[in-house]
């Protein structure tokens, strides 16, 4: 019996090990399984390998990352891990400088009153210039329920352009942090005045101003061969003057310092104004590109768009213009890297509303040897351009069959691809198309739980439901030159 009892702990413990396996294996087969399918449907496979297709399928808890090279469909690596997207605001890193990293910290935009505008202070605080939805903290007011502070109104604002950037070395903490608060010469005159308003009350303070609108923004590229910092901003019909193209750094002579010698500073010029870009109510500036050789900055026009190529000192290498049907106040752009160039892709929208857009505008540019090329007229939701062919993936949509509704609309679970050579006609010929089919709408159904089919109150599928943040999205990382002949 004593014998017995000596094997009893070894027991219990193989025991919970059994159980442990058992609930792990249960956990692990409910785990999607990230089924993947590529299906060449017609045309040449040896197309496809002239491009290195990175996507992923990630949720908040999750990644899978599989890719396409050489024609062929390789999965890579499933993640169980939190994954959180960078947040404007954040620090985060934008590119690998010396024995560390550059991080950005944030940037904005503010406007001091320009020489010729009309300038009223007031020493009160102007609460019919505050928007409804303003939250004021509650010991900003006095004990008689009062806010005291200042106002300046003024008609025609002077933008200075602000960032907040922090070198990181591999192994520690920060090792230098710094400010750019550069005064620009672009000028401001919107329909309703300016105002900056700053409310104090003992300790506690608080500064509000009215332009804080999304079409007012800063437009930044790191450059890895140059390991440079450069940006400008976007502007509207609203502005007049000039606008820098700046490098912002890092100074190259500056070295990383310990944490206890690490200052914080504020510079008021940047290290270089590579180039003053003219803007008007016809002419203002929508993007920025690092091209490799340059950087492209992308110039809208009322009925037209233009490409602008400047060498890393300023120098206008090329620029291309384009007549459009309408005005291009939005942009998306996607770009791939090549031997011998680089591919542009640019999808362009007119604001037709307060939150409406209309995509009209869609291009395909090839950068080489300080010339800017339009080479392909189409448009996908991801555009990979080359000097000869180009990529497409357009997202699939599962229509449901009519089997459940849901308010997050239909589920997005694969993508057609097509290879378009374009030697001959911009438009494209299509040389391949295939099919890349994924299985999360299946876990999309797991969702669609939480409502009824058509049917009265039926279940989709007997299935566990899950929670809005297990919804999983396919998505595109990037699109490199792949091992196929050169394009």
């Amino acid at each position: 019996m004593k014998k017995w009892m000596a094997y009893l702990p070894l027991g219990l413990l193989c025991g919970s090990l059994l159980v442990v396996g058992g609930i792990w294996k249960s956990v692990w087969n409910h785990k999607w399984s990230g089924q993947l399918e590529l299906r060449h449907l017609e045309g040449d496979e040896r197309a496809l390998a002239d491009f290195d297709i990175q996507c992923k399928i990630t949720d908040m808890m999750n990644r899978w990352n599989f890719s396409i090279k050489d024609g062929a469909l390789r999965k890579e690596s499933f993640t169980l891990s939190y994954e959180e997207e960078p947040v404007y605001g954040s620090r985060e890193t934008i590119g690998n400088w010396k024995e560390g990293t550059i991080q950005l910290w944030g940037d904005d935009v503010e406007f001091q009153p320009a020489a010729d505008s009309k300038v009223e202070t007031l020493d009160r605080v102007d609460l019919s210039l505050l928007e409804d939805d303003v939250y004021i903290y509650p010991g900003l007011y006095d004990h008689e329920g009062n806010l005291h502070g200042t106002t300046c109104i003024f008609e025609k604002g002077q933008l200075v352009l602000n960032m907040r950037m922090e070198a990181v070395q591999k192994k520690g903490r920060a090792s230098r942090s710094w400010s750019y608060e550069i005064p620009t010469n672009l000028q401001y005159t919107p329909e309703e005045p300016l105002a900056n308003i700053q409310i104090e009350n003992g300790e506690h303070s608080m500064d509000y101003k009215n332009y804080w609108w999304n079409d007012i923004a800063v437009v930044s590229v790191w450059s890895e061969s140059q390991e440079m910092f450069f940006a400008t901003v976007k502007t509207n019909a609203d502005f007049g003057g000039s606008i820098g193209l700046y490098c912002l750094g890092p100074r190259q002579e500056e070295s990383f310092q310990d944490e206890n010698g690490m200052a914080h500073q504020v510079e008021k010029e940047p290290v270089a104004t590579l180039a003053e870009i003219p803007v008007s109510e016809n002419r203002w500036v929508l993007g920025l590109e690092d091209v490799g050789e340059g950087l492209l900055v992308f110039i809208g026009e009322p009925d037209a768009m233009t490409a602008e190529l400047y060498d890393y000192n300023g120098t206008l290498l090329d620029s291309n213009r384009i007549q459009t049907e309408e005005p291009v106040h939005e942009m998306e752009i996607q770009q791939t890297k090549w031997k011998d160039g680089r591919g542009v892709f640019v999808k362009g929208s007119q604001k037709t509303g307060e939150n409406s857009y209309y995509t009209h505008f869609s291009t395909g540019y090839w950068v080489e040897n300080g010339t800017v090329k339009p080479v392909y007229q189409g448009h996908s939701e991801w555009t990979a351009v080359g000097k000869e062919k180009v990529l497409t993936l357009t997202r699939t949509v599962d229509g449901w069959d009519g089997k459940a509704k849901s308010v997050r609309g239909n589920t997005l679970n694969g993508f057609e691809i097509s290879v378009y050579d374009i030697t001959e006609d911009p438009a494209g010929k299509e040389v391949y198309r295939g099919e890349l089919e994924t299985d999360i709408d299946e876990d999309a159904l797991e969702f669609f739980n939480y409502f009824t089919t058509k049917a009265y109150k039926q279940n989709v599928e007997h299935q566990t439901m899950k929670s809005a943040s297990n919804w999983r999205l396919l998505k595109v990382v990037s699109v490199t030159e792949g091992a196929g002949d050169a394009v």
